[in-house]
């Protein structure tokens, strides 16, 4: 009996991984184009970048909302590995500035459009929206932690007002104004990202 099911199983192994990597490389082309500018890829255009048929697309997923959510749910586990600041809390303050303005500057680039994508679709995808706010309290949390000798020496509610300052100078949407509504190179950003945080810090 085993010997007789081996065929069926293998045959149902190999379409499993064939849907696998379609559903892969379907994800792989909605994210490259919206990579390109295209914040909002009409299936067709994904079905051709893909190679894979029109009607496929929706056999493995149910819209264009669950395409889009699955590319963003991607992008933030593989930008997660980008998360960690290099630097101890003892270090000078204009290290540990530094490496927090590197990192940011780092993600926020690699992230680029995927990141504008996943704020739009935030007000309609609650499961994306979850995501956003995950990890705007774990870069809070960063900036805590990173400056707690300098916050706890402000006091309160001085601590509380300069932490709340920082992290929403150093946010994806701050950053991505200075680099696309000012027009700034990375080194530019980071420099003004810098400022502000030692402005904000005394």
């Amino acid at each position: 009996m085993t010997a007789e099911c081996e065929p069926e199983q293998e045959h149902e192994d190999g379409r499993r991984a064939r849907r696998d990597r379609n559903r892969e490389a379907v994800v792989d082309a909605y994210l490259d184009l919206v990579r390109e500018g295209d914040m909002h890829p009409n299936v067709a255009d994904v079905a051709e970048r893909s190679g894979v048929s029109h009607r496929s697309v929706f056999r493995y997923f149910a819209d264009k909302d669950e395409l889009a959510r699955t590319a963003v749910q991607r992008q933030t586990a593989w930008a997660s590995s980008l998360a960690a600041i290099p630097v101890a809390a003892t270090a000078p303050l204009d290290d540990r500035i530094a490496a927090l303005v590197e990192q940011r500057a780092e993600m926020f680039d690699r992230i680029g459009a995927v990141g504008r994508l996943s704020r739009a679709l935030a007000g309609r995808q609650p499961i994306i929206a979850e995501q956003l706010e995950l990890s705007r309290r774990f870069f809070r949390k960063q900036v805590k932690v990173l400056f707690e000798r300098e916050l706890t020496a402000l006091g309160e509610p001085d601590s509380g007002e300069v932490l709340g300052a920082i992290d929403v100078l150093c946010s994806f949407e701050s950053y991505d104004l200075l680099r696309r509504d000012q027009g700034m190179s990375q080194v530019r950003a980071k420099r003004a990202m810098a400022r502000a945080v030692r402005a904000s810090l005394g």
